[in-house]
C-alpha cells in the first residue's frame, strides 16, 4: 500500500520540476530592455551640447511604442523612435544636454519614458556629467584715442 501512495508523489515532484525554466517563455506584449540605462559625459565645457544615443530592444512579443519621452528639466532635448518597434528589433531615445549655465557645477539628469506595455510601462534612464566653466575670452584692446587741438 506504501507504494502505491508513494509512486503518485514521485511523479508529480518530476513533473514539477521537468518543468523549462525560461522566463522569456512568458512574455506577453512589448518589453523594452535598454543596452544602457544611464550615461555619464564625464567632463564637458560650458555652451557645448552633450549628445548620448540610448539604445533599446523589444524583448516582448508584441509591437512597443514609446508614448512619452520626458527629460527632467528644459536643458535637455529628445528625439525617439516614432514608429512601432517590432519583436527582436531595435529603436533608440536621443538626449541633448545643453550646458549653458551649469559652468562650475555637476548635473544628474533622467529622461522618463513610458510605452505600452500593460504592467511596468514606464522606464526612466539616466546620465550626468561635470560642466567646466568656458575659457574666458581675451579682452579686445581699446584703440587709443587722438584729441586734435
Amino acid at each position: 500500500m506504501k507504494k502505491i501512495l508513494v509512486l503518485p508523489f514521485v511523479m508529480l515532484v518530476s513533473l514539477v520540476f521537468a518543468q523549462e525554466n525560461n522566463p522569456n517563455a512568458n512574455a506577453v506584449g512589448p518589453k523594452i530592455q535598454f543596452e544602457e540605462k544611464s550615461h555619464d559625459f564625464g567632463e564637458i565645457t560650458e555652451g557645448t551640447y552633450a549628445t548620448f544615443v540610448f539604445n533599446f530592444t523589444n524583448v516582448g512579443d508584441k509591437p512597443l511604442l514609446l508614448k512619452d519621452v520626458r527629460p527632467s528639466c528644459g536643458c535637455t532635448a529628445s528625439e525617439w523612435t516614432r514608429e512601432p518597434v517590432m519583436p527582436g528589433e531595435k529603436g533608440m531615445i536621443k538626449a541633448v544636454f545643453n550646458s549653458n549655465g551649469y559652468g562650475g557645477r555637476e548635473f544628474f539628469k533622467s529622461i522618463t519614458v513610458t510605452f505600452n506595455a500593460n504592467e511596468n510601462n514606464t522606464e526612466v534612464i539616466f546620465f550626468k556629467g561635470k560642466v567646466k566653466p568656458k575659457p574666458a575670452e581675451p579682452e579686445t584692446p581699446q584703440s587709443p584715442v587722438r584729441i586734435d587741438k
